[in-house]
């Protein structure tokens, strides 16, 4: 029994850091519409919070959030402190779909009481954030779930 524990959280410590590496770099390389990218990061921590324990959920969403700060060049806690919240309304709340939903467009107002000259201004980013963010999560909680079966995260 010991065993099958060990396995299942190194098997979710490596799902977790591929969420990171390739979330990151998918933010990244893909195009920014108004200053708005896509938000791989920001919904996997929110996948991740409804699917693990306490503890993992506060490490990935500090992780993701010192991440997204960094190659966003924010300035330091900014989608940090966000991140967790996020992450824990959705522990808390079971709204994982409304989190996935709504996220996004709260963040580009979260980034804009923080930053208030960043590029594109907040009623254009809180517009394209809506549809970037919807197909973003979409796509991100189908890789995630897939990932989740396939490295048969809970079976024994």
């Amino acid at each position: 029994m010991s065993s099958y524990a060990v396995k299942t959280e190194i098997i979710q410590l490596v799902l977790a850091l591929l969420s990171l590496i390739f979330g990151g770099a998918l933010e990244e390389m893909l195009p920014k519409f108004s200053g708005v990218g896509f938000p791989f990061l920001l919904m996997a921590s929110i996948f991740w919070a409804s699917k693990r324990s306490l503890t993992a959920m506060i490490m990935f969403s500090i992780a993701a959030g010192s991440f997204e700060d960094a190659l966003s060049n924010l300035p330091f806690a900014t989608s940090l402190a966000y991140f967790t919240l996020i992450a824990a309304f959705t522990r808390t709340t079971e709204l994982k779909y409304s989190a996935f939903a709504f996220s996004y467009p709260i963040y580009q107002i979260w980034l804009w009481m923080w930053l208030p000259g960043l590029s594109g201004g907040v009623f254009t980013r809180f517009l394209v954030s809506i549809p970037v963010g919807l197909v973003c999560a979409w796509a991100s909680s189908m890789i995630l779930e897939w990932l989740d079966r396939k490295g048969a995260v809970g079976e024994e």
